[in-house]
């Protein structure tokens, strides 16, 4: 079997499949031709990476001009979606009120 190169953001999808579903490791390994041994390692590598990165900020990012229009929001593995008309003022006072 050949090894499929994936990108970071690629491992980070498969990651969270992963963690949404009530597979084993070996079992959600087997139908991807990923190694269990590998995809831990891969993991722990990526949740060390995020930990250290971690500055207490959220990354917002907008979507492009072809999705819909959102700001995203997210917070380690935590995800909010909004749409571009909500208040700057709704969306800081979100943010103080999450963080108390």
């Amino acid at each position: 079997m050949s090894r499929a190169y994936r990108t970071r953001e690629q491992w980070r999808a498969l990651i969270a499949e992963f963690e949404q579903s009530a597979l084993s490791q070996k079992d959600f390994c087997e139908p991807h031709g990923i190694n269990p041994a590998y995809f831990s390692q891969r993991r722990l590598e990526l949740q060390r990476e995020a930990e250290d990165n971690d500055t207490g900020f959220a990354l917002a990012v907008p979507q492009s001009a072809t999705s819909q229009q959102t700001l995203q929001l997210r917070v380690g593995r935590t995800e909010l979606m909004l749409p571009l008309s909500v208040s700057p003022r709704w969306v800081a006072q979100l943010v103080k009120e999450l963080s108390a």
